[in-house]
């Protein structure tokens, strides 16, 4: 597959937000304009899509009002990037309505995380274009700093500048939290990943990567509110496709608010434990606990950009530019 690298963003430019997911809720607003400000701050404009202030059911407008929205930010010559407000539940339903030509010849920064991750699989999978799993406006740069986060808003603005507006590679992502060796070993490869449980839902369809382009890869995930036995399903959902003897390595990061079993006197093992034996015949390297995910700091994580770990240093090296 040829990747396409959208173009850099230059201080002054137009970044827009969409509802790509979930509305812009009564309960949002105050961390959606917190947000906003961050991205005013850093010396951007703003554009916000129709999908901002829409509300139906679960989502910002029907999917195809959700996907006019996000058709209309690609082609607009003045927006240079484009940010999810937050993630949701709804963008499986979306994905159909896209002007994947369009995009394919306005290629942008396209950026969020959780339910993102089926527009960034979807988009990667149709154009080759390289999709930013990183945080959004609202609960990204838009949260409330808690005890020990409050460098997590300097550290997701410095990610944002070295990853948006600089052609050149990043080079080596420090840890912020303990990052830990689960498989020893060092590789390199090409980013492919999102949340888990929405890698398996896309997987089979045609809005999913081909088993080819993870010849090679390195497969992150991560995943939140799930229980133990659905994120084994999703790792087996995707051994059973062949992906784990095609990849180069996984790296994992923030497995938060583990679900308990409805059963309670069912013993659950310890997560390292069940995903180890899942991977038990493969011999590539797993690195566990990075900084990227639900209610961390988010490391950006390119899909379709080259990088390598390694284990032992707790090193990961972002190998190229993510923009040109």
């Amino acid at each position: 597959m040829k990747i396409i690298k959208p173009p850099k963003l230059n201080i002054g430019d137009t970044i827009g937000i969409v509802a790509s997911s979930l509305p812009v809720l009564p309960s949002f607003r105050e961390n959606y304009e917190q947000g906003k400000k961050v991205i005013y701050d850093l010396g951007f404009k703003i554009k916000e899509g129709k999908t901002i202030g829409k509300v139906r059911w679960w989502m910002a407008g029907t999917p195809k009002e959700v996907a006019d929205d996000i058709n209309s930010m690609f082609a607009d010559k003045n927006v240079k990037a484009i940010m999810a407000h937050s993630g949701g539940y709804s963008a499986i339903s979306v994905i159909e309505h896209l002007d994947y030509e369009l995009i394919t010849n306005n290629p942008k920064p396209f950026m969020g995380m959780s339910d993102m991750t089926i527009y960034h699989l979807a988009i990667f999978a149709k154009t080759g274009m390289v999709g930013f799993h990183m945080d959004d406006v609202t609960f990204g740069f838009g949260r409330n700093s808690k005890e020990n986060q409050e460098d997590w808003l300097n550290l997701d603005k410095e990610f944002f500048l070295k990853f948006l507006t600089r052609t050149e590679a990043p080079g080596i992502i420090k840890p912020v939290s303990d990052w830990e060796e689960w498989k020893k070993g060092k590789t390199t490869g090409q980013l492919i990943g999102g949340i888990l449980q929405h890698q398996k839902l896309l997987s089979g369809t045609g809005y999913f990567p081909r088993i080819e382009d993870f010849d090679g890869a390195i497969l992150f995930w991560e995943e939140v509110g799930e229980s133990l036995y659905k994120i084994s399903e999703s790792l087996y959902k995707l051994k059973y496709m062949g992906i784990f003897e095609r990849i180069n390595g996984m790296l994992i990061g923030k497995i938060k608010y583990v679900k308990p079993m409805r059963e309670e006197e069912i013993q659950v093992p310890g997560v390292k434990e069940m995903i180890l034996e899942i991977m038990e015949d493969y011999k590539f390297p797993i690195m566990s606990n990075l900084d990227f995910g639900h209610y961390t700091v988010n490391i950006p994580m390119p899909v379709g950009i080259k990088v390598s770990f390694d284990t032992s240093s707790k090193e990961l090296n972002s190998l190229e530019g993510a923009v040109v």
